[in-house]
């Protein structure tokens, strides 16, 4: 007999994640025995027990779909770590710059008593 998609995807997703026939009927609360028969081939689930199978079919494929909600919750608390670092890196810079303003403002002022320092002493160079 013909395996049905559902079981198909069914019977890859007890490959893939090495369950026990036992384990995965737990999963999709059908009694085991049933579980292998759908397995190999020998009988097809009813109406009510495909509804099963494709509900816990669905929900594994949502649920791959998601990432976890700590690796989410990880990369936004490395975000704002991340963004306070920067903020502070923003806040030193500014500072820095300020105090730049500031020696621009002194050295502009050094310049100009250096060169009246300059204008004295050349006057007191000069004979009168």
């Amino acid at each position: 007999m013909e395996l049905i998609e559902e079981i198909k995807e069914l019977k890859k997703y007890k490959e893939d994640n090495d369950l026990t026939i036992a384990e995965l009927a737990r999963k999709i609360e059908a009694d085991d025995t049933t579980v292998g028969r759908w397995l190999k081939g020998e009988v097809t689930p009813n109406f009510y027990s495909l509804h099963k199978v494709r509900n816990f079919l669905n929900d594994i494929k949502n649920s791959e779909d998601l990432k976890p909600l700590e690796t989410f919750r990880d990369k936004v608390t490395r975000e704002r770590e991340q963004t306070k670092t920067d903020i502070n890196y923003l806040k030193q810079r500014i500072k820095t710059l300020n105090d730049i303003e500031d020696l621009d403002t002194l050295v502009t002022e050094l310049d100009v008593i250096a060169k009246l320092g300059n204008l004295i002493g050349d006057a007191h160079n000069r004979p009168f």
